[in-house]
């Protein structure tokens, strides 16, 4: 005889567990959009905002817009920080290969905003950078890790700490030393695909009128200390942006929308963020080069690897053109 009892509710599907706490996630997004609103009014009102050197006059004028742009930025890190929250608490009701932390775009301007206070702290290196000054070597450091440093940060709290992607491993099937073998022989190919991709771009770019930039790197590299410039460009950039752009960005997309949207995806974020319209090109197929890499061997070693590798010849050859042993065409 069956026990008569009432059913037994269904489990909340996925999309039922996303709708969760809805209210906040409303909030955090109107909260981002003003904050974003209010510091383009401060800075379209006040183009001069950021500028060093003000006269007495120009900083009583810029009050008012310095006053938006902090409230703006108030706002703008308040609602990402509750909005990564809110994620972290109902995706992390998820099943463990689903992803379950906060939006990459989220985390990516987390990130830049921490990374920008960092590089604060370098206030004066920067200003030196420019102006011909000499360099100290705990601010060139500063300066020129600080964004790696903000996606270390947010990928340890945001994702690492709350176990937001399960089964995500170092080195993977592969092992340690296969690992780093399979990547430093593939960064010598990249490489050169790579310089042809940015020789072409230069050509099409100069054609329409574009004059190369010259960003903080490249200052960095014809003046700074050069075991500064060997730590940053060979250890903390590799690991910070391959752990962030390989081991969350492709992981996170690839669980939700597929390997492609991964790849694609991963490698495009990775071009935007070195902010450099003249190796857009070269640097989105070093990132799909890197995502495709880790596709096949689900080790975060080989492509930190060959992203070393990759980082060392244009290191390498900069160095050396620097110390005049090279001379590299201009």
């Amino acid at each position: 005889m069956v026990d008569p009892r009432p059913d037994e509710p269904a489990p909340p599907s996925d999309r039922d567990l996303l709708r969760r706490h809805r209210i906040l996630q409303a909030i955090s997004v109107v909260m981002i959009a003003a904050g974003l609103l209010l510091i383009a009014a401060a800075l379209l009102t006040a183009p001069d905002l950021l500028t060093q050197n003000q006269t007495t006059d120009a900083l009583q004028r810029l009050i008012g817009p310095f006053l938006l742009l902090a409230l703006g930025g108030l706002l703008l890190v308040v609602g990402l920080l509750m909005n990564a929250v809110r994620a972290v608490i109902v995706r992390g009701a998820l099943p463990p290969g689903r992803y379950r932390g906060p939006a990459i775009f989220v985390l990516l301007l987390l990130s830049i905003i921490l990374g920008t206070v960092v590089a604060l702290g370098a206030g004066e290196t920067a200003l030196a950078l420019f102006n011909g000054g000499p360099l100290s070597v705990t601010g060139t450091l500063l300066l020129i890790t600080s964004t790696q440093i903000g996606l270390l940060a947010v990928t340890g709290g945001l994702v690492v700490a709350p176990r937001a992607l399960a089964g995500v491993t170092l080195a993977g099937r592969l092992g340690l030393g296969r690992s780093l073998l399979i990547g430093l022989a593939l960064a010598v190919p990249a490489w050169i695909v790579a310089q042809l991709l940015a020789t072409l771009a230069a050509v099409v770019l100069q054609a329409l009128g574009f004059s190369p930039d010259v960003g903080v790197a490249d200052t960095v590299i014809e003046r700074g200390d050069p075991t500064v410039i060997l730590l940053a460009f060979l250890l903390v950039a590799p690991v910070a942006e391959e752990t962030f752009f390989r081991g969350v960005v492709f992981n996170a997309w690839e669980r939700e929308h597929g390997a492609w949207v991964a790849v694609v995806g991963s490698a495009a974020l990775f071009a935007v963020i070195h902010t450099s319209l003249f190796a857009l090109v070269p640097i989105f197929a070093l990132g799909v080069a890197l995502a495709l890499v880790y596709r096949s061997s689900r080790s975060l070693v080989a492509t930190m690897a060959m992203h070393a590798g990759f980082n060392a010849i244009s290191v390498t050859i900069a160095l050396l053109d620097r110390l005049g042993v090279l001379k590299l065409p201009t």
